[in-house]
Order: C-alpha cells, then sequence, then structure tokens
C-alpha cells in the first residue's frame, strides 16, 4: 500500500509540470495539492477527492477542519497545519473556480 501511495504521488508531481502550466493564477500553496488533487482539483485516483468546483465555504471548512485537528487524517493534517487562515480561503477560491471535471 505504500508503494502505491509513493508511486501515485511521484506520477502526479512529474505530471504537474505540465497542469501547472495551464493554471497559472494557482495559489503558490496549490503545488502541494497537486501530487494527490491534480493542478486543476480534478483528481484521477478514486481515494482522493476532487476539489473542482466545490463551493468554496465547504473547502474552506474542511482545510480548517483537518489544520485544527477537527477532521483526522495524517496527510492532510501535515499539509493544512502550517496554512494561514488567508491561503486557506485563497485555496478554496482557487478550486471553487476551476471546472469539474
Amino acid at each position: 500500500m505504500k508503494k502505491l501511495l509513493i508511486a501515485t504521488l511521484s506520477t502526479g508531481l512529474l505530471l504537474s509540470a505540465n497542469a501547472q502550466a495551464e493554471a497559472p493564477a494557482a495559489p503558490a500553496k496549490a503545488a502541494m495539492c497537486v501530487g494527490c488533487h491534480a493542478a486543476d482539483g480534478n483528481s484521477v485516483v478514486p481515494n482522493f477527492p476532487k476539489l473542482a468546483g466545490q463551493h468554496a465555504n465547504y473547502l474552506e471548512k474542511q482545510l480548517k477542519d483537518f489544520r485544527d485537528g477537527f477532521r483526522k487524517d495524517a496527510t492532510m493534517a501535515t499539509f493544512a497545519k502550517g496554512l494561514t487562515d488567508a491561503e486557506i480561503k485563497e485555496l478554496a477560491a482557487f478550486y471553487a473556480a476551476q471546472t469539474a471535471k
């Protein structure tokens, strides 16, 4: 399982360079989301939810809940732990503005 996760993340990171070029308006912190959720938030891996097109308020609440420990996931908690409220708001607005595929 660990090897699958590493392979998935590595593939996502390798493919992210092309995806990043298509989304120039992405906030800097979105780079840490690409490996699992794709550059535009349209994850192709069933284990990772699609963020594109979700309501900004929903995304903001989920990130704050991961950051503050109300929602439990070791990976998401690690990423969200260092986010400020302003960065969370920016990420939520970015992914909410993306078109779900």
